[in-house]
């Protein structure tokens, strides 16, 4: 296995280049860019088998998360899929299309609305995320459990530090 990845290649480069530049956080933020962009794109070929976004898969765990009644109003959802309000809108329309979720009026709030799973909706999710799962397990090989654990830990620390959204922040 390779020592070095295309990370400490930039960082030689950039460093010959702009020597009075600290470039050490590329280290993390390029590798953590990175690795995100190849879980998502092979978690997207995935879940094309199935035929879901992943967007999609997000929104269907969220109300999976909820539990019984598998319900929740579009910005309790939204958290889960980092989407505006337009885009939330425009992905429940389509899903909805597709008969993986029902809207309808909120019952303690006239103007709100509630998205359910449908029966459709949950066992296309439950047989996707199976899959998932597998393929989130296959892509840490390269981990040992401890290292895993070690990195989980480090990754929070980080995000607590840095993610607006987190509870307390505000």
């Amino acid at each position: 296995m390779p020592t070095k990845d295309r990370l400490d290649f930039l960082t030689e480069n950039w460093t010959e280049v702009r020597p009075d530049l600290d470039i050490s956080p590329w280290g993390v933020w390029g590798r953590t860019t990175r690795i995100t962009e190849i879980f998502r794109g092979e978690i997207g070929k995935l879940l094309r088998t199935f035929d879901l976004t992943y967007s999609e898969f997000q929104t269907l765990g969220a109300l999976l998360l909820n539990g019984p009644p598998f319900e929740g109003s579009p910005s309790q959802i939204a958290r889960f899929n980092l989407l505006t309000s337009g885009g939330m809108a425009n992905l429940l329309s389509r899903m909805e299309r597709e008969e993986l979720i029902v809207r309808r009026g909120d019952p303690e709030d006239g103007r709100g609305v509630l998205v359910s799973i449908t029966d459709y909706g949950r066992e296309r999710f439950n047989t996707a995320v199976t899959e998932e799962n597998s393929a989130e397990h296959r892509m840490l090989r390269g981990l040992t459990p401890e290292e895993q654990e070690l990195l989980k830990i480090l990754l929070r620390k980080l995000l607590l530090s840095i993610d607006p959204d987190e509870p307390g922040k505000n």
